[in-house]
């Protein structure tokens, strides 16, 4: 057994070294024909996918895309898990949505949205959870919010910037520290129920007809106060 160990030692000693010394990043079409075997074999199940997929959720009145300071899609967004949550639990009276514009993988076009438009939009498991920040937490969101020059925030009716502690709705990856959301760290997580994509979903479901516009929000975060 010695033995085999030194081969290995001595195997892994004399592995060759490579060092680059020049980089192509052309892009080459791949060809390739249709395995029909293969094809034959997942068709049963890409049939019961789309037939899942393709259902219509409602209807998009405009255009939704992303952008800062503020969007279409991060207000819509964030409205849209801001009702669902205060639907579901009693528990919390929140006060702000907040989320991050990356994790919005994909527009929403105008016209009739499909459940694989929002599995595209939010394509992460990402459950939504509701935290308690004190003042000096909520000054380092509002810093965070400004240095990054806005991210989807909504705001309920009784929130108030001069208040002591904040409810903040977000996702358990952000309320983890993702996205360099400090102000989360160590903070308990009251978990909602519902994932943000299936908050997404429910909404779609409760309304026809979905839209969003430019309320200038972002600017109670802006402020000097």
């Amino acid at each position: 057994m010695q033995f085999i160990y030194l081969l290995l030692a001595l195997a892994l000693l004399n592995q060759p070294s490579f060092e680059y010394n020049s980089m192509d990043r052309n892009v080459f079409d791949v060809q390739s024909v249709i395995d029909s075997s293969m094809h034959y074999t997942i068709l049963p199940y890409k049939q019961q996918l789309d037939s899942l997929m393709n259902v219509v959720l409602c209807y998009a009145a405009t255009d939704l895309g992303k952008g800062k300071p503020e969007s279409l899609l991060g207000n819509w967004t964030s409205d849209a898990c801001l009702d669902i949550a205060q639907e579901m639990t009693d528990d919390f009276d929140i006060d702000i949505s907040f989320f991050n514009t990356g994790g919005l993988r994909s527009s929403l076009a105008q016209g009739n949205i499909t459940k694989r438009d929002i599995y595209k939009l939010m394509p992460f498991e990402n459950e939504l959870v509701v935290l308690e920040l004190n003042k000096e937490e909520f000054m380092s969101l509002k810093s965070y919010f400004t240095y990054t020059e806005g991210q989807p925030i909504a705001f309920s009716d009784n929130f108030s910037i001069e208040d002591s502690v904040f409810q903040v709705l977000t996702t358990d990856y952000l309320a983890n520290g993702g996205d360099k959301m400090s102000f989360f760290n160590n903070k308990e997580q009251h978990k909602v129920g519902v994932k943000m994509r299936d908050a997404l979903i429910e909404y779609c479901l409760k309304n026809d007809t979905i839209s969003s516009s430019f309320d200038s929000r972002h600017l109670i975060l802006f402020n000097d106060n």
